[in-house]
């Protein structure tokens, strides 16, 4: 806590005056753009909301729900699955003095840059052949819902990872070292020590994975496709209404989309500030 406050009055210390960085050209600039772009993105909401109230369409609001719900539920999977998986990688990340787990790093980080349709497409390949085939053959993947959640687990699994590892990075050591020197086990210090002083960095991974999984279009496409009530999920949902001249129901959905993003984003800057 000490440590955080010094930090914050240092930063205190080096902020500009509000009146001293409006008065430089620099800073009118800098202030102008942060206001043209915050009025972009009001426009383009707008103009999402004033599509979803009067724009054509026949479909009922209530065509949301089927979608919304296989978007929680497949979304909920994948973060699960990606933190059970990504946390305890996570933890090796940063805990390790192996030399190569930077390269380690690399490959778990390339989802984060790949296009979603090339992961996709890895994807149906890797369920062609062992031991993605026997997966297939068990529970059936391509084109139902076990697709889904595995499409939007590849793809948020990278944003697990990198957000645990930084998390895991920024606790203290100094408390852990103290409770090994006491005789503590490395299963209390992992559970009683490591994981209370990374939780709001855990918290942050496991939010921001849900709402990138909530809105993820291209693998699932690629690996799911867009059956209704079966594989379409509401950004699955977006594409397939505009694509029948559904605009008012597809903005609907991208709203609801959205608003699942600010609420993450919202959730997120909270506990970075506790």
């Amino acid at each position: 806590m000490a440590g955080r406050t010094q930090r914050e009055g240092h930063l205190a210390q080096v902020r500009l005056p509000h009146r001293a960085l409006g008065q430089s050209p620099f800073g009118l600039a800098a202030t102008s753009s942060a206001v043209v772009l915050a009025l972009f993105v009001l426009w383009l909401l707008a103009g999402l909301a004033r599509l979803a109230l009067v724009g054509p369409g026949r479909k009922p609001a209530t065509a949301i729900l089927v979608p919304l719900g296989l978007s929680l539920a497949s979304a909920s999977l994948a973060t699960l699955l990606a933190l059970l998986l990504g946390v305890p990688a996570a933890w090796w990340l940063a805990r390790s003095r192996w030399g190569g787990r930077g390269w380690v790093g690399l490959l778990l980080d390339l989802p984060l840059v790949l296009s979603p349709v090339a992961l996709g497409t890895a994807l149906l390949l890797f369920l062609q052949f062992p031991p993605g085939s026997l997966l297939e053959r068990l529970i059936g993947v391509t084109f139902r819902f076990p697709g889904v959640v595995l499409a939007q687990f590849t793809v948020v699994l990278a944003l697990v990872v990198r957000t645990a590892a930084a998390a895991f990075a920024q606790a203290s050591w100094e408390l852990e070292r103290h409770a090994i020197t006491y005789g503590a086990a490395r299963w209390f210090v992992l559970t009683q020590v490591t994981l209370p002083a990374s939780k709001p960095g855990l918290l942050a991974a496991a939010v921001l994975a849900f709402g990138r999984a909530l809105g993820e279009f291209g693998a699932t496409v690629t690996v799911a496709g867009t059956i209704p009530g079966r594989t379409e999920t509401l950004a699955t949902g977006v594409y397939m209404a505009l694509s029948a001249g559904e605009l008012r129901l597809a903005a609907q959905l991208a709203l609801v989309l959205v608003l699942a993003a600010a609420l993450a984003l919202a959730a997120v800057r909270y506990w970075e500030k506790r």
